[in-house]
């Protein structure tokens, strides 16, 4: 049973519909999916739809509004975030992942949390706050399933020890889906340390604040040694959180390799600065899905190049998947380049190109070939190229 869902899809899937300029476009996701496109074109409102969903996940038992207020950032209430701020329409986002269908869908004060999988329907209306306290029973073949939107509770009609296994199997596939949702991390463009010394400060399950990803580094030391080998690969300086003997305080400084100087992240310069919480963030434990905007801001193109190495490697050793934003050209030609050297499969990545017609946003996914040649070319790169080359040789 399990197995005839996951042959049925795969890989996973993004649905949004009525969010911001989102009117309805699904997204296949693989292990490195990169969104690009000119300013405007709804690149981050895709990160900002999984972290609505993440935010129902962590605490369905708050006002609508609230799920769009992410920490670094807050888009406003319902009204404000729904697309053409119709607010008798409802948004829906949902991902699918290996023939399970999860979506909620939400409204001004209510919603309907939704499950689907093969010959299984379930649907539970709720009123905002939701403390989670209702369910939906259904029989399902040879089991009973009891669902609260979140959780799927599997019982054989029959207590029989092959039906209990399957039953268990069962109940870990149905919750997948809210289980990658719980493990999303975002790395917004607001990143960075601003102090040369921290103090150890509570961490939330979404952290965002600089003082909650410095205490992430120096209260877990393979974390912290983890960021400092990719750091070194990418800029060639070695990082550690320096403690301060006898009080809670503590330092994040960086090494130069070459030359051994030390001083503090803080006075080292931005592209490091912004490294540091970057890999913090897409390293630390119980992460599955990492968004990233814009991975190249305050790095040289030959430092992009090295991150776009480095995120296919982690891709491979710490089985992250990556959706990223970015304006970079020289980013995402480093990223096929390793779809050339072999590192990486064409099944592996997906491009988007995003594009605004009138009010609606839309994502043309372009497809890559062994080569690392993207179907189209990079058109909304080169179509900028083509203006100024049109200029130098006087053909306008």
């Amino acid at each position: 049973m399990v197995d005839k869902m996951k042959a049925a899809s795969n890989g996973l899937k993004l649905t949004i519909r009525n969010f911001r300029a989102i009117r309805d476009q699904t997204l296949e996701i693989a292990p490195i999916t990169v969104i690009y496109g000119g300013n405007g074109t709804g690149k981050s409102s895709v990160l900002y739809a999984l972290l609505t969903l993440r935010n129902i996940m962590l605490n369905p038992n708050q006002p609508v509004d609230a799920f769009f207020g992410y920490g670094f950032l807050g888009l406003g209430n319902f009204k404000a975030v729904v697309f053409d701020h119709n607010d008798q329409n409802q948004i829906a986002l949902g991902v699918e992942f290996q023939g399970v269908d999860y979506t909620v869908s939400i409204g001004q004060n209510s919603g309907e949390f939704s499950l689907k999988a093969e010959g299984l329907t379930v649907n539970l209306s709720v009123a905002f706050p939701y403390p989670a306290n209702a369910y939906e029973e259904r029989h399902w073949e040879k089991f009973k399933i009891v669902w609260n939107g979140f959780v799927a509770q599997v019982e054989p009609v029959e207590p029989i020890a092959e039906l209990l296994s399957q039953a268990q199997e069962l109940a870990s596939h149905l919750n997948k889906p809210a289980e990658i949702l719980r493990a999303i991390d975002i790395v917004p463009l607001r990143r960075g340390f601003t102090k040369p010394n921290y103090g150890v400060v509570s961490v939330s399950p979404a952290p965002f604040t600089e003082d909650e990803v410095a205490t992430l580094l120096a209260t877990d030391r393979y974390l912290e040694g983890k960021v400092g080998v990719y750091l070194e690969r990418i800029l060639g300086l070695d990082f550690r959180a320096r403690p301060q003997l006898g009080t809670t305080i503590f330092s994040l400084d960086v090494v130069d390799r070459k030359t051994g100087t030390t001083c503090e992240l803080v006075n080292e310069g931005f592209g490091a600065n912004q490294l540091v919480f970057l890999l913090t963030k897409a390293l630390r434990q119980n992460v599955s899905l990492v968004g990233i905007e814009e991975p190249e801001i305050h790095l040289h193109p030959s430092a992009q190049r090295k991150l776009a190495q480095e995120l296919v490697r982690l891709k491979s050793e710490e089985s992250r998947h990556f959706i990223i934003t970015t304006h970079s050209e020289v980013f995402v030609t480093a990223l096929l380049a390793e779809v050339a050297r072999g590192n990486l499969k064409p099944n592996e990545i997906a491009c988007y190109l995003a594009t605004k017609s009138g009010k609606e946003v839309k994502f043309e996914r372009q497809q890559v070939d062994e080569h690392g040649g993207v179907e189209e070319g990079l058109r909304s790169f080169v179509e900028s190229e083509l203006e100024d080359l049109k200029v130098f040789l006087g053909l306008e």
